[in-house]
């Protein structure tokens, strides 16, 4: 009895250690379904914009009602037609009142991750941003040089918004799936993603 009792302690032990070596980590800060990135705020000449090299996708306006949840998409330019980005607006971004007519301008940046955002009513609340960056994610080269390479630079980043005086709010930012990135906009502006020098 009590071999076959060490025995199956032996295999036991055998079976967690297994289970720990392939799969017992935690996942890394930055990847899908990790927390949000701290707030912080640098000079924009110290952040590293996450570059695209991909069609560039066109200036958008929409209108609709307050009150309503409304998906806008930006999507690159032909022949690929994948996602850019996504802003989402639920139906109280713009307030109590509703039915009221709102339109929004999004405009991409060149180049960039980056979008500059115009709204005929303020918002401050009930509005994210996400980015999606599979198909054309381009260190710039001095992130690779900074952070060693495309992993860790993607791992930094962040989205932000451009603020007076020349600096840039690093956001709480989430990855809710596997080269995505969202985050909860503050109002009407510019915004890129990137991260710190």
């Amino acid at each position: 009895m009590t071999g076959i009792s060490r025995g199956l302690r032996g295999r036991a032990t055998w079976l967690c250690l297994a289970a720990v070596a392939c799969g017992g980590r935690a996942a890394p800060e930055g990847e899908a379904g990790v927390g949000p990135t701290p707030f912080r705020i640098v000079p924009v000449q110290e952040a590293m914009v996450l570059e695209t090299a991909g069609p560039p996708p066109s200036d958008t306006s929409v209108t609709f009602h307050t009150g309503e949840r409304r998906v806008i998409v930006l999507r690159h330019g032909p022949p690929t037609n994948v996602t850019f980005a996504e802003l989402l607006f639920t139906p109280n971004a713009f307030g109590a009142d509703s039915g009221r007519a709102v339109t929004v301008e999004v405009r991409p940046r060149p180049g960039v991750y980056g979008v500059d955002v115009a709204t005929t009513l303020p918002f401050r609340a009930g509005v994210s941003l996400t980015f999606t960056y599979a198909r054309y994610f381009s260190a710039p080269a001095r992130a690779r040089v900074v952070y060693g390479g495309d992993i860790l630079f993607e791992r930094a980043l962040a989205i932000g918004q451009l603020r007076p005086n020349g600096l840039l709010a690093l956001l709480p930012s989430t990855r809710p799936a596997l080269d995505v990135m969202s985050a909860a906009m503050q109002g009407p502006g510019s915004y890129l993603m990137a991260a710190p020098q």
